[in-house]
């Protein structure tokens, strides 16, 4: 599941509305926990097409320079971005995780009570009909609980990822103001638009499910400890087969690891030309160098749809293994118990494992493709340090009257001097200035 986050094409003021308040902040309990303070607004967008206008002021919390003001302290202290992330917003990622197990703990409940239910009309002369409509009421109560608390999860886990967009977005664009000559010169405005629209959108693919990381391994664990109690130890035949399935994927994920990685690098190499097109075209122009940028540009996109092919080659294979997989672990868990255990299969028994083995079929089918979001949003988050990494114009041996001491200011004044260059060397590259020892005085 991709996701992207994009404004709204605002012709108005937004800061003419800075006095309008968000409609959460004023809801009620019932409000807050139904989002029935949204409905205006969906309201209006089921009737027309929303405007700037329609928009509620951003939250003081949401906003960006909030944002930058939380997350920056951390990631110049440590100068790791998940670090920094843990630091700001682990506390946010624990709470959806502790609302996210409660919803895998409301799925698992089904299958109790399906068991609860055949095992009570599988004794016709003992059937408590009240109990099974206990059952089933509690059942309706689960599922609306489920309901209520994964759509506070999804909208808590949402509003996390803009703020991490947020502030890489802020980290990104204050660095590219600040790179030095030489940096500039080997990042080039495409290499940085790329981590603009690409690294950081494969990173907030990744952070969209991170607790499912953890979360997907406790579901299987507990769904298999459940079918244990209804089909025992062909349970964990079972278990061999997804093993197999996960270290065959853990392979298939490495390799699209290194095929998206060679896909950014060729990627790099085809903006970077298409900037050198774009920048001297007039030359281009003049001698005719049309169909020799073409072919280049045309021999690098190439290799980069070779890199793509390998990609969704990969990606296809990952998941027609994990399809395949909980047919593959139904047929043989079923097999074991019946044909090695020699034990009879009944309508509790069968109906109860179904429903389990049904279970495992979305952890299993939604772990390739985090993993696989993992080993892109490492790639980009290498990509990104190694960009934050650059080093910056050295602003402190410019001093202007803001900037420098009060003594010194007053100094230069008194003197009539404009601008002062004292022992300066000058040079595209540090390593190599084209002159040295400047000193030079303008009254």
């Amino acid at each position: 599941m991709a996701v992207s986050y994009q404004s709204v094409s605002a012709a108005d003021d937004f800061e003419s509305r800075s006095h309008e308040v968000h409609p959460q902040d004023n809801a009620g309990f019932v409000s807050r926990v139904l989002y029935t303070w949204a409905t205006p607004l969906l309201s209006l967008g089921n009737a027309r097409q929303l405007s700037a206008r329609d928009i509620w002021p951003l939250q003081v919390d949401n906003q960006c320079k909030t944002v930058s003001a939380t997350f920056e302290p951390h990631f110049q202290r440590t100068r790791s971005i998940v670090r920094a992330i843990v630091a700001s917003y682990g506390w946010r990622f624990l709470v959806v995780g502790s609302m996210q197990v409660l919803t895998v703990g409301c799925t698992l409940y089904g299958p109790v009570v399906l068991k609860r239910i055949l095992t009570a009309l599988e004794v016709p002369d003992s059937f408590n009909l009240r109990g099974v409509l206990v059952s089933i009421a509690s059942l309706f109560v689960v599922k609306v609980a489920q309901a209520v608390i994964t759509a506070h999860a999804t909208f808590q886990n949402q509003l996390v990822t803009v703020k991490i967009t947020s502030a890489l977005q802020h980290l990104l664009f204050h660095k590219s103001l600040v790179l030095d000559a030489k940096c500039r010169r080997e990042k080039t405005a495409g290499d940085i638009a790329n981590m603009f629209s690409t690294d950081i959108q494969t990173m907030i693919n990744f952070s969209i499910f991170a607790n499912q990381l953890w979360l997907i391994p406790v579901q299987v664990a507990v769904t298999l400890y459940m079918l244990y109690d209804v089909i025992g130890w062909a349970t964990f035949v079972g278990t061999g087969v997804i093993f197999v399935t996960l270290i065959l994927n853990n392979f298939l994920a490495t390799a699209q690891r290194n095929a998206f990685r060679e896909l950014m690098t060729r990627k790099d190499a085809r903006m970077k030309s298409i900037n050198e097109v774009f920048g001297a075209m007039q030359i281009i122009k003049l001698n005719a160098w049309e169909e020799k940028f073409q072919d280049k540009i045309k021999t690098e996109r190439d290799s980069e749809l070779q890199s793509l092919w390998r990609i969704f080659t990969v990606s296809s294979s990952m998941t027609g293994c994990l399809y395949s997989a909980p047919v593959l672990v139904s047929v043989v868990s079923f097999a074991t118990y019946t044909i090695v255990m020699r034990q009879p299969l009944n309508a509790t028994k069968v109906f109860t494992a179904l429903t389990l083995f049904n279970l495992l079929k979305f952890p299993m089918l939604t772990l390739p493709s985090i993993i696989a979001n993992l080993m892109q949003a490492t790639v980009a988050l290498r990509r990104i340090m190694e960009f934050l990494n650059m080093d910056e114009k050295k602003t402190h041996i410019v001093l202007t009257p803001s900037s420098a001491p009060a003594e010194m200011v007053e100094v230069y004044a008194n003197g009539n001097v404009d601008i002062c260059v004292d022992n300066c060397s000058f040079g595209w590259d540090a390593g190599k200035p084209l002159f040295t020892d400047v000193n030079l005085t303008v009254k």
